[in-house]
């Protein structure tokens, strides 16, 4: 199978992103429709006896970076989407490639950097607060993989940088 053009594996890799985006879509609309109204009702009324749910000081932070993963996710993946656009057209080493690269690193950065201040926020709460963080477990460490990804990903953007401004210098050559 090819990987560029209208029958190739991009194709198949654009579609599992659609139904990957799709899916985290729904999962983040079943988290505001019902995981936090719940939270909102177990505030006001002691609903332990459904489920054995943790304290809401736990769930609230949870649910909010779990909201941010998923809108940081969905950038990455409205990104990578754009850039197999240009790979089934045939003509990868476009100017907005870069651009869409630089995004997708950035925000796998930025990301990376959020959740380790959280990690590092659970921790001091768990040590802070003692016995009402004791469901709360981790520790700080740093995803050496993601940031190699991070960087592989700042050279291949300006490889499609200059793939893109020697593409243009050759279409002005006559």
């Amino acid at each position: 199978m090819k990987a560029l053009g209208k029958n190739s594996i991009t194709v198949i890799l654009d579609s599992i992103l659609r139904v990957i985006s799709w899916a985290l879509w729904a999962t983040l609309g079943l988290l505001f429709l019902f995981g936090i109204p719940a939270l909102i009702i177990d505030s006001y009324k002691d609903l332990s006896w459904v489920a054995n749910a943790p304290p809401a000081a736990l769930v609230w932070p949870f649910a909010i970076m779990f909201a941010v993963f998923v809108l940081a996710t969905q950038i990455i993946i409205h990104r990578l989407r754009k850039i197999f656009a240009t790979l089934i057209e045939g003509d990868p080493f476009v100017p907005e490639n870069a651009s869409h690269m630089r995004t997708i690193w950035i925000v796998l950065a930025g990301f990376e950097v959020l959740n380790m201040l959280f990690s590092s926020g659970t921790l001091m709460a768990k040590k802070l607060f003692g016995d009402a963080f004791l469901q709360l477990q981790g520790e700080f460490h740093i995803n050496w993989s993601l940031w190699l990804a991070v960087i592989v990903l700042i050279v291949l953007t300006e490889i499609f940088r200059e793939g893109a401004k020697l593409r243009a210098e050759q279409k002005l050559t006559i």
